[in-house]
C-alpha cells in the first residue's frame, strides 16, 4: 500500500508541476534579475558537464565569467563538449588565458549520473549505479571541502537529485543491488537519488555553514528532456515528450542555487524546486530516515572510499 501510494502521489505531483507546464506556472514568481551574476574570478566545477544539464549549466556559468573545470568520464566526449561551448559563448575571455587562482573552488556542481538498467561492476567492484551517484559524489564532495572553505565565505554546493527520490525511503541493507531481482536501473536511481538528498543534509550539519563558509544544496530539475532521459526511459521519454521541460527550465534552479543572491538567506541543507525549499519527503509516504540509518550510509561510504578510491585517486 505505501508503494502505491508514492507512486501515485509522485505521479499526480508530477504531471502537475515537474512538466513543461509546471514550470511555466512556477516561473511567473521569478526575479528576472536574479540570475544576472557576474561570476568572474569565481571558479566552478561541473561534473557530467558533456551533456544535457550539466553542459547547459557549465555554459551559462562560463558565460557569466566563471572558470568552469568539467569533469568527465568521457574524455573525447568532454572536450568536444568544450569546444561547443568555447563556440557558442561570445566573451572577451577564454578559459585559457583568463588570471585565477587555481587553489580554488567556489561553486561544486554534483551532476553526474547515470541509471544503468543492468547490473554491473565497474573496475574497482563497486555496482556502477552506486559507484556514480552516490559513492562518487560523497567522495568529491568531501575531496573538496578544504578548497570550499578556503574559497568562502560563500561557497557552494548543489546536487542534482531527481523527483524519483520521492518513491524511496533509504535502504541501508543493500546498497549495491545484490539482492534486487530482477534488477531495475529505475530503483536503483531513485535509491541513489534519495541516498544523495540525505547525504546533502548529513554534510549541512558536519560541515555547518556557520563554521565552513559553505552551504550545501541539493534540487530536482522536474521532468526535463535531456539525452540521459532519452537514453535510460525510453518509453517514459516517449510518452511524455511533449510534457517535458526544456533542458534550460530543468537548470534554472540549478543555477539560481548556484550563485544566486536570493539563495543567502535559504538555510544549508535545503532541498529546492523551482527556486524555493521544499520537504524531501510526500506526506505520509512513510519515507523518513533515521540518524542510525544515515550514519551506517556515511560509515559504508567512508570505508568504501577509503578501500578502493582514495588508492585509485593518489595512484
Amino acid at each position: 500500500m505505501g508503494s502505491l501510494y508514492r507512486y501515485s502521489a509522485w505521479a499526480f505531483f508530477g504531471f502537475k508541476d515537474y512538466t513543461k507546464r509546471g514550470y511555466e506556472k512556477n516561473s511567473k514568481n521569478f526575479n528576472n534579475e536574479a540570475l544576472n551574476v557576474d561570476l568572474t574570478g569565481k571558479i566552478a566545477i561541473v561534473t557530467g558537464a558533456n551533456s544535457g544539464l550539466g553542459k547547459y549549466v557549465a555554459t551559462e556559468l562560463f558565460r557569466r565569467g566563471a572558470t568552469v573545470h568539467m569533469l568527465c568520464r568521457d574524455e573525447t566526449r568532454g572536450e568536444q563538449a568544450r569546444q561547443d561551448i568555447l563556440s557558442q559563448v561570445k566573451t572577451s575571455f577564454t578559459a585559457e588565458n583568463k588570471e585565477v587562482d587555481e587553489k580554488y573552488c567556489h561553486i561544486l556542481i554534483n551532476n553526474a549520473g547515470v541509471m544503468n538498467n543492468e547490473r554491473t561492476l565497474t573496475n574497482y567492484g563497486v555496482e556502477t549505479n552506486f559507484a556514480i551517484n552516490t559513492l562518487g559524489t560523497h567522495f568529491l564532495t568531501k575531496q573538496m571541502v578544504p578548497i570550499l572553505q578556503k574559497s568562502g565565505p560563500g561557497s557552494r554546493t548543489v546536487v542534482i537529485s531527481s523527483g524519483g527520490m520521492y518513491l524511496n525511503k533509504l535502504d541501508t541493507s543493500d546498497l549495491q543491488f545484490e539482492r534486487m531481482k530482477p534488477f531495475r536501473g529505475t530503483m536503483a536511481y531513485a535509491q541513489n537519488k534519495r541516498q544523495q538528498v540525505e547525504l546533502n543534509e548529513y554534510w549541512a550539519k558536519t560541515y555547518s555553514e556557520s563554521t565552513t563558509g559553505i552551504k550545501f544544496l541539493s534540487m530536482h530539475p522536474g521532468w526535463s528532456d535531456t539525452p540521459g532521459l532519452n537514453k535510460y526511459m525510453e518509453t517514459f521519454y516517449k510518452t511524455t515528450k511533449s510534457y517535458l521541460r526544456t533542458t534550460g527550465q530543468g537548470a534554472d534552479t540549478i543555477l539560481w542555487a548556484a550563485f544566486s543572491k536570493e539563495v543567502d538567506d535559504i538555510p544549508t541543507g535545503s532541498f529546492l524546486f523551482d527556486r524555493k525549499v521544499v520537504p524531501i519527503h510526500l506526506p505520509l509516504a512513510k519515507t523518513k530516515s533515521t540518524e542510525d540509518d544515515i550514519k551506517k550510509l556515511v560509515d559504508i561510504l567512508d570505508k568504501l572510499s577509503e578501500e578502493v578510491l582514495v588508492k585509485d585517486y593518489s595512484s
